[in-house]
């Protein structure tokens, strides 16, 4: 007999297995790491976009 619980979106807990790997030990529900996560990318876009790219580069391929 558990405890029916309702978790609205994103606030599903992380199990265990998801929270082993993870380097911040804050995180415990979806929503924070996806948050987290988007975070993480837009400060690598900037980081990138802040960049100088050579012609080499750009038309390799």
């Amino acid at each position: 007999m558990g405890l029916a619980l309702a978790y609205g979106d994103g606030q599903t807990p992380l199990d265990e297995d998801e929270k082993e790997g993870l380097l911040i030990g804050s995180i415990t529900t979806r929503e924070q790491l996806d948050e987290f996560e988007q975070n993480n990318i837009q400060q690598a876009m900037l980081w990138l976009l802040s960049k100088r790219v050579s012609k080499a580069i750009l038309y390799a391929g």
